[in-house]
C-alpha cells in the first residue's frame, strides 16, 4: 500500500525530480487508518451560507484550501489552454479497487489516460483500448489490476489486465443474445455489479439483457418499453433498474418506484446494505413521496427518503446535479457524493456550485458540503460539468472544472477534494516497525507524540510546506510546544533514519 500524499509533500518535492525519485521508496509503507466516518472534520447538516470567494486556480499538482469549507482541493491535470481533461462520468469509478491507479478522459485527444491514483502522476495513454463509449470502462471492484469494457465495432466484452496490457474476450454480446441489430449499454451508463460479475445491455431499441460472467449466461429482461435505455444492474447483481422500475434476476418486474425517473442518478447501496437508486428529482413521484436535490430509493422495498430537499431546509433542487455512490470500500456504507452547478452559477447561494458528500442512513442522515467546484460550463457545455466521482474509500472526490475567475473558460482540468478522513487527524498510524500516536488533535498549545520513534527526525510544517518546528526524536513521549503558531492546519512529518519510513500526520490548531 501507499501512504496518502500530504499537501506539503507536493510543494517540497515535485519541483525536483531527483528528490522525488529518492523519496518514492519511503512512500511504499503500510498504512492503516481507522476512519470510515467521512464527516470527520467537516460541518454536518449545515444550512448556513458559505459564499464562494475569488481565488486563483492552483498550479498543476498544487492545491488550495477552500476558504468556505477548509478542505484541500488539488489540481491533478494540466490540459493546457483550450484543453479538456475530465472524469469519465459521475456514475463510473475513476479509481481502481485499491486507489493505486485512476483513469481520466482527455477530450482534446479523444483518449483515455492512466494516472497514478495516489500521486496523480501521468502514466500513459490507453491507446490500446477502444471502448464503445467514453463512459464504458469499468474497474473491477476487487482486483486493482483489471477493468472491463465493450469493444467498439465488435460487440466483444473485454477483460483487460493492466500490468500485462493483455485482453481477454469474455463474450460477444451480439452472438450470445442472438441480436441482429445494434448492441448498446444505453444512456447514463452505470457501473457493473459490485462483484464485477454482471453487465447489462440492449439490442437496438427492442430487447434488453444482462450477462453474468461467472455462469457465462445471458438473461433477457422483460421490459416492454426500452426507450433507448438498458436496465442497469444494482450493486448486488440481482436487481436491475430501468426507468423507475425494478426487475429481478429472472428478468421479471419486481416493483415500481414512486418516481418519474429520467433524472441524473447513480446506483449504489444504502447504509443498510440494500441496493439503492440515488437521484435528483424536481417533483414528487406519481403517488407523491420524495423529491429533492438528493433522494434515496431502496430497490428491495421500494421505499424512498430525502437526503437533501426543501423539506429539510435546503433550496429547490439545483440544476446540473450529478451523483456518485461508488464508495464500495467504506465500511460504514451509504456514502455518496454530488456536484451541483445551480441556477445563479456564482457560488453565493446554498448549494450553488458546491460539492457535497452525504450518508444515506434514514435514521442518521449526514450531509457535508466539501467545497466549491468553480465551474459554470458556459464555455464548454457538457465538458464543463463537474461530474463528481467519489473514491472507493470515500475519502476523496474527483471533479472537473474550468475554474471561475480569471481562468474561467481557459481549460477544463481535473481536481480532487482530499477530505480530512483521507489522512485522518485522529487516525492511528501503523507500519511494520512501529506505531505512533499524535494527540490531542485538534490542539491548542502543544501536541504529544507517543510511540517507538527512536532515531527519527520530526518536523512540523504549515499548509505551504514550510518547516515551522524541527526536532530529533529519541524519547517517548515527546511534547512539542506550538503555542506561538497561529490557528490552522499543520502537518507532522516523522522520518526514520534507520528503516526508511515516512509518516505524515495532519494536525489542526484551534
Amino acid at each position: 500500500m501507499y501512504l496518502a500524499p500530504s499537501s506539503h509533500l507536493f510543494i517540497l518535492i515535485l519541483s525536483n525530480l531527483k528528490l522525488l525519485l529518492k523519496l518514492l521508496p519511503l512512500l511504499c509503507i503500510s498504512l492503516y487508518v481507522n476512519a470510515q466516518d467521512l464527516s470527520e472534520g467537516l460541518l454536518v447538516n449545515d444550512l448556513n451560507l458559505h459564499p464562494m470567494q475569488a481565488i486563483a486556480k492552483p498550479a498543476y499538482l498544487d492545491y488550495i484550501i477552500d476558504p468556505s469549507f477548509g478542505t484541500t482541493i488539488r489540481r491533478i491535470t494540466d490540459a493546457g489552454v483550450g484543453g479538456v481533461i475530465v472524469p469519465m462520468y459521475s456514475t463510473i469509478q475513476a479509481w481502481n479497487a485499491d486507489e493505486s491507479l485512476m483513469i481520466l478522459y482527455n477530450q482534446s485527444e479523444s483518449e483515455h489516460q492512466m494516472f497514478d491514483g495516489k500521486t496523480y502522476a501521468y502514466i500513459r495513454d490507453l491507446d490500446d483500448v477502444n471502448p464503445d463509449d467514453l463512459e464504458q470502462i469499468f474497474w473491477d471492484f476487487n482486483d486493482p489490476d483489471v477493468f472491463y469494457y465493450p469493444e467498439a465495432s465488435t460487440d466483444d466484452f473485454i477483460k483487460y489486465t493492466v500490468s500485462t496490457q493483455s485482453k481477454q474476450i469474455l463474450v460477444n454480446l451480439r452472438t450470445a443474445s442472438n441480436c441482429n441489430a445494434g448492441i448498446s449499454l444505453g444512456n447514463d451508463v452505470q457501473m457493473m455489479s459490485w462483484d464485477s460479475d454482471v453487465v447489462s445491455f440492449r439490442c437496438n431499441n427492442t430487447e434488453v439483457y444482462y450477462y453474468r460472467i461467472s455462469t457465462n449466461t445471458v438473461t433477457q429482461i422483460n421490459v416492454s418499453n426500452v426507450n433507448y435505455v438498458a436496465p442497469m444492474p444494482g450493486a448486488s447483481g440481482n436487481l436491475f433498474y430501468h426507468r423507475a422500475s425494478v426487475y429481478d434476476n429472472n428478468g421479471n418486474l419486481d416493483l415500481n418506484l414512486n418516481s418519474y425517473g429520467g433524472e441524473h442518478s447513480c446506483l449504489g447501496k444504502l447504509s443498510n446494505g440494500n441496493d439503492a437508486y440515488f437521484a435528483v428529482t424536481f417533483a414528487a413521484g406519481p403517488n407523491g413521496g420524495c423529491n429533492g436535490n438528493l433522494v434515496a430509493h431502496d430497490l428491495t422495498t421500494g421505499a424512498c427518503y430525502e437526503i437533501i430537499s426543501e423539506a429539510l431546509g435546503y433550496d429547490y433542487s439545483q440544476s446540473g446535479t450529478h451523483i456518485s455512490s461508488l464508495a464500495h470500500k467504506n465500511t460504514e456504507g451509504g456514502w455518496v457524493a454530488a456536484s451541483m452547478i445551480g441556477f445563479e452559477q456564482d457560488g453565493q447561494d446554498l448549494l450553488d456550485q458546491e460539492l457535497i458528500i452525504a450518508k444515506a442512513d434514514q435514521g442518521n442522515i449526514k450531509v457535508c458540503r466539501i467545497g466549491h467546484h468553480r465551474s459554470d460550463e458556459d464555455e464548454f457545455d457538457y465538458w464543463g460539468e463537474p461530474h463528481a466521482v467519489i473514491s472507493p474509500s470515500g475519502t476523496r472526490v474527483l471533479f472537473g472544472s474550468d475554474w471561475s475567475g480569471s481562468e474561467d473558460g481557459q481549460s477544463v482540468d481535473c481536481y480532487v477534494v482530499e477530505l480530512p478522513a483521507y489522512l485522518s487527524g485522529t487516525a492511528h498510524i501503523e507500519t511494520e516497525q512501529s506505531a505512533i500516536n499524535i494527540f490531542p488533535n485538534p490542539f491548542t498549545d502543544q501536541v504529544i507524540i507517543k510511540g517507538d520513534f527512536n532515531n527519527y527526525t520530526i518536523k512540523v510544517l504549515n499548509a505551504l510546506g514550510q518547516v515551522v518546528a524541527d526536532y530529533t526524536g529519541t524519547n517517548s513521549p515527546l511534547n512539542i510546544d506550538l503555542s506561538t503558531l497561529g490557528s490552522g492546519v499543520y502537518f507532522v512529518q516523522i522520518e526514520s533514519t534507520i528503516h526508511q519510513e515516512l509518516r505524515i500526520q495532519k494536525i489542526i490548531k484551534e
